[in-house]
C-alpha cells in the first residue's frame, strides 16, 4: 500500500510536467495557492474526506468550485482526476508538494520558524537573512507558525536541517539529565 506521501508526489509531479510542458505554471500556481486557502479555512475538506459523497459528486462539485474562482481548464481537469480516481482526501498533501516542487524548480528555499508568540517583521527579516547564508540562496520564503507549548524560543526547519532552541526541548533535555543522576 502506497502512503499519503508517495501518492501526493506523485500527483503533484504530474502536474508539475503538465504545467512546465504547458506554459501553465504562475496560472496553476495561482489556482492551487487560492484552492488551498479556500480549504484550509472552510468546510470544503470534510466533503473531500467524507465517504458519504461520491466520487462522481465530489468530482462535479469540485469543478463547479474550480469554475466559480476562474481557475485554469489544466487545474479544473488534474483536479477532476484526483476525484475520479478516489483521491480528494489527498488533495491539500498535493497541493503543498505541488508548491514545494515548484520552489525547488525556481530555486527558492522555504524555511519554517514555529515561535511561542508571534515575532516582529525585524526578527523575521534577520531570521530570512540568516537561512539565507545557511542555504546559499537569494530567494528564501519564510513560514511562521505558533506553538504556545514551545513556551518561548524558537524552531527553525530548513529542508532536512532543525534548529531548536526552544525553552520546551531544553526543559526535557533537563528532565531526562535530571533521571539520569
Amino acid at each position: 500500500m502506497k502512503s499519503n506521501s508517495e501518492i501526493s508526489q506523485r500527483y503533484a509531479k504530474a502536474l508539475f510536467e503538465l504545467c512546465a510542458e504547458s506554459k501553465t505554471l504562475d496560472k496553476v500556481e495561482k489556482d492551487i495557492l487560492n484552492l488551498n486557502k479556500l480549504v484550509d479555512k472552510s468546510e470544503i475538506n470534510t466533503v473531500l474526506k467524507s465517504q458519504m459523497v461520491s466520487r462522481d459528486q465530489q468530482a462535479l462539485f469540485m469543478e463547479t468550485l474550480l469554475k466559480k474562482l476562474k481557475s485554469n481548464p489544466l487545474t479544473i481537469k488534474f483536479v477532476g482526476t484526483v476525484a475520479n480516481n478516489g483521491r480528494l482526501k489527498y488533495l491539500q498533501s498535493i497541493m503543498e508538494e505541488f508548491l514545494k516542487t515548484l520552489s525547488i524548480n525556481r530555486g527558492e528555499q522555504v524555511a519554517e520558524v514555529i515561535t511561542a508568540f508571534p515575532i516582529s517583521k525585524k526578527i523575521n527579516d534577520s531570521l530570512v537573512e540568516e537561512v539565507k547564508k545557511l542555504t546559499k540562496s537569494d530567494k528564501v520564503e519564510l513560514k511562521t507558525k505558533i506553538d504556545k507549548s514551545l513556551i518561548g524560543g524558537l524552531v527553525l526547519r530548513v529542508g532536512s536541517t532543525m534548529i531548536d532552541s526552544s525553552i520546551k526541548t531544553k526543559l526535557n533535555s533537563l528532565k531526562m539529565i535530571m533521571k539520569g543522576v
